[in-house]
Order: C-alpha cells, then sequence, then structure tokens
C-alpha cells in the first residue's frame, strides 16, 4: 500500500507541491542572492575607482 503523501518517485510532498518544484525556488532565490552580491561587488569597484581616479570613462552605466 503506497502513502499518498509521497510523489510517485518517492520523495515527500511540499504542501501540494512536487519538491522539484520548492528546489527550483530555493535554487532561483539563490541565484538572485548571488546576482545582488556581484552587483554590490561591482558598484563599490566602481565607487572605489572613481574616488582613486576621477574623470575618465565609466565601467558601469549606473
Amino acid at each position: 500500500m503506497s502513502d499518498p503523501s509521497l510523489t510517485p518517485d518517492g520523495y515527500d510532498r511540499i504542501g501540494p507541491l512536487h519538491p522539484y518544484v520548492a528546489w527550483g525556488g530555493v535554487l532561483l532565490f539563490d541565484l538572485l542572492l548571488v546576482a545582488a552580491i556581484v552587483t554590490v561587488l561591482l558598484v563599490a569597484a566602481d565607487w572605489t575607482e572613481d574616488l582613486i581616479w576621477p574623470g575618465g570613462p565609466e565601467w558601469l552605466p549606473f
């Protein structure tokens, strides 16, 4: 007798969702977090470059 709370491939359901949906949400959150960290580092590098060498072309368009 199979457990109705399990998916056909044997994973526990996360609410009404298949675990792959929840894992995809976590992956998307992680990617957004990494993108935010990289953006902050780029802005800090551009700000530091402006302090050391004012003027000249900008590295970033913002």
